[in-house]
């Protein structure tokens, strides 16, 4: 019998086995999901037994929540492939199935900064069904945010489990625990320049992967815009929307790769009254359709469509559990007339926590030590609970899906293309500059003496661009990586994305600047200089400039990486682009000097050779002079400037007893300092970026 099956198949026969499962063509079940690998496992029939055999993928092979590497199956066996796809094992065969909402067990939870605990659960066991709408509710300042981000695997806990799903510790599996859910921070993470449709569109591609048909992207996009009643808005850009419709959009975009467990911080903060219920119904109806929904909130309003909630209340500086159930039982059950008698109440510390905790003073509360006993009974000595692996973020961040994805790649470089084009000013910038600083380059070269000036400046000119244009991208674009990141996005992809859009707005740039200096300089030009002058290809001039604007590109990206804000992003332009200036030989005054005496921005060849001294003596016979301390130093810091090789690949200093095409060493010094700078950026980004989530309230 044929074995090649549908993709995505929806049952797998008995008779077609062995088969062989991937996302590769040439596989008998293929399987377009991302995290399938191209040859995943087999399945195949053994002495009358079905048995699944992983072959090694990336993301593994389950068996009832448990990875495996070959195993035998029985009648009701769930078998998950990757992070999602899941089969169940039938008497004729394998049946593919939904995965539904996530239950969710904590056992024992603490969360401690700094060896300071701020929220404990004791012994206490949280517990909730799948398909459930939770409050987590609470006085501000007693640990609803950070309870959450421990529960979305963002903030490791100090001690306990935390169970979800088919996943007995989130822990052991975090990256299969963040696939299945979708954490929304208090503030909205979309992109006000693109529309809304183009936001979910731009989203989809990124999380349902590059195997899906594009009719899927579409379809998937239409039913988000009309679950959460954003049709009418789709072709609105975000950034004129309410903030209750915005909301609706944050979740939305995460709503589109179908996760079983939502974690929203504060959904409704800062929205009137009606957004609020319309954003509520919208939550409600998550859970109608199979979802885990958890939310933090202050705000008792909407309480009723809760399924249950967990009350937080502060004892002894501490955030414990306080209730758990029925919100229609809180206040009866905790003795409150009212829910700002409530919130009195678990501000002060005037109830009494579930489950059994340590005190301050190391005693024991009696409340629920029956219910603490026999939990020991359950789950052991507490001490076996114990989270000892303080994680960093950057550890627990997801495993990218590919480095290098062309689908992420085009995304990424649409997003940042579309939020510079749309912005008037920016595209004002964009334009202009190379306009104006043209024309003031020329209208100063009515007596430069030597090229040299005007060589040297169009090569400030392409560092300053290079500088300008992205120094406040990365750190605006945090939020959104951060968000994608999460779902999959690899670094590798966005930074790729990064540089081609701003690598190639620089080619525009310095051709539109090109041609004007090349236009202009000569009107106002000395007669004896403008033989100089032309005697440079355009071609050569133009990409040796090019080369210069990717060297301060990249040192923009690295500035942007390492700072916390646009504003501290754009105090650096004058630090970065100055030196660059002061430390060339206009701004010491040693122009007229022979490129083979100790002067700054000899050719690097020259400098190689001759590091201390002058290549030659004095037409008086004297000795080689010798570099003072100052000019060594000098010397030395700019050999790390991209402006000092570009002047000399455009200059092309013909220099006594060398070699004629003595520019070459000077282009690989440049293309060395660029490669460099890429370099470094790699390695600072994925050094800063687990920092990020904590700074942009993930």
């Amino acid at each position: 019998m044929e074995r090649k099956l549908e993709p995505n198949a929806g049952f797998v026969p008995k008779a077609v086995l062995p088969v062989l499962v991937g996302r590769a063509a040439d596989v008998d079940l293929r399987l377009t999901e991302p995290t399938v690998s191209r040859h995943h496992a087999v399945i195949e029939s053994r002495d009358g037994e079905l048995v699944v055999r992983d072959l090694e993928s990336t993301f593994g092979t389950f068996v009832n929540g448990q990875r495996i590497r070959e195993r035998r199956l029985k009648a009701e066996d769930d078998i998950r492939f990757g992070q999602v796809v899941l089969y169940r094992v039938r008497a004729d065969g394998l049946e593919r199935t939904e995965q539904r909402g996530a239950g969710l067990h904590v056992q024992g939870l603490e969360i401690a900064v700094r060896n300071r605990v701020l929220v404990t659960f004791g012994l206490y066991g949280w517990n909730v069904a799948p398909g459930r709408f939770v409050g987590i509710l609470g006085p501000s300042g007693a640990g609803k945010s950070m309870l959450l981000r421990t529960l979305a695997g963002i903030r490791p806990p100090s001690r306990g489990v935390i169970a979800c799903g088919q996943l007995s510790n989130i822990w052991e599996e975090i990256d299969a625990h963040r696939r299945h859910l979708a954490y929304i921070p208090q503030d909205d993470v979309v992109y006000p320049l693109l529309t809304v449709e183009e936001n979910l569109y731009l989203a989809a591609l990124l999380r349902l992967g590059s195997q899906v048909p594009q009719e899927e992207y579409q379809d998937q996009v239409k039913k988000s815009l009309e679950f959460f009643g954003l049709k009418d808005h789709a072709a609105k850009l975000t950034r004129v929307l309410s903030g209750g419709q915005r909301k609706r959009v944050s979740v939305a975009l995460e709503w589109l790769r179908g996760p079983e467990l939502f974690l929203l911080d504060e959904p409704t903060s800062g929205l009137d009254p009606a957004n609020e219920a319309r954003l509520m119904e919208n939550l409600r109806g998550l859970a109608s359709h199979g979802a885990t929904v958890i939310c933090t909130t202050h705000l008792m309003e909407h309480v009723y469509l809760l399924d249950e909630v967990l009350v937080l209340g502060v004892r002894e500086h501490r955030a414990v559990p306080a209730y758990a159930g029925d919100p229609g039982e809180l206040l009866a059950c905790l003795e409150c007339r009212s829910f700002a008698d409530l919130y009195e109440k678990l501000e002060q510390g005037a109830f009494h926590p579930l489950g059994a905790f340590e005190s301050e003073s190391g005693q024991s509360s009696e409340k629920g030590s029956q219910e603490s006993s026999e939990r020991r009974g359950e789950s052991g000595n507490i001490s076996e609970l114990t989270f000892e692996p303080r994680r960093s973020l950057r550890e627990l961040a997801i495993a990218p899906i590919r480095q290098l994805d062309p689908i992420a790649i085009r995304v990424v470089a649409y997003r940042t293309w579309i939020n510079l084009w749309r912005d008037p000013w920016m595209r004002l910038m964009l334009l202009g500059q190379p306009v104006i600083l043209a024309v003031v380059l020329a209208a100063t070269q009515f007596s430069p003496g030597k090229i040299l000036g005007v060589l040297f400046f169009t090569t400030v000119v392409a560092c300053w661009l290079g500088l300008n244009n992205s120094i406040r991208d990365l750190v605006q674009d945090r939020r959104g990586y951060i968000r994608d990141r999460l779902a999959g996005l690899a670094p590798a992809s966005y930074l790729l994305a990064k540089w081609l859009v701003y690598g190639l707005v620089g080619v525009v740039q310095l051709l539109l600047f090109l041609c004007l200096v090349r236009s202009l300089v000569p009107l106002v030009l000395p007669e004896s200089l403008k033989e100089d002058f032309f005697d440079r290809s355009f071609l050569g001039w133009w990409g040796t400039l090019w080369l210069v604007y990717l060297g301060g590109l990249g040192v923009a990206f690295i500035i942007s990486t390492l700072v916390a804000s646009e504003e501290a992003a754009v105090a650096w332009l004058p630090i970065l682009v100055l030196p660059q200036i002061l430390f060339s030989a206009m701004a010491t005054g040693c122009t007229p000097l022979k490129h083979t005496d100790p002067r700054p921005f000899r050719p690097i060849i020259v400098t190689i050779q001759h590091p201390w001294t002058a290549a030659e003596g004095t037409h008086n016979g004297q000795e080689p002079g010798e570099l003072s301390d100052m000019a060594a130093a000098v010397d030395a810091a700019s050999l790390f400037l991209v402006c000092r090789p570009g002047v000399l690949i455009l200059e092309a200093p013909q220099v006594s007893g060398y070699w004629r095409q003595l520019w070459l060493g000077d282009l690989c010094h440049l293309l060395i300092l660029d490669l460099s700078v890429v370099l470094a950026l790699w390695f600072v980004f994925r050094w800063r970026e687990s920092y990020w989530p904590a700074l942009v309230g993930y």
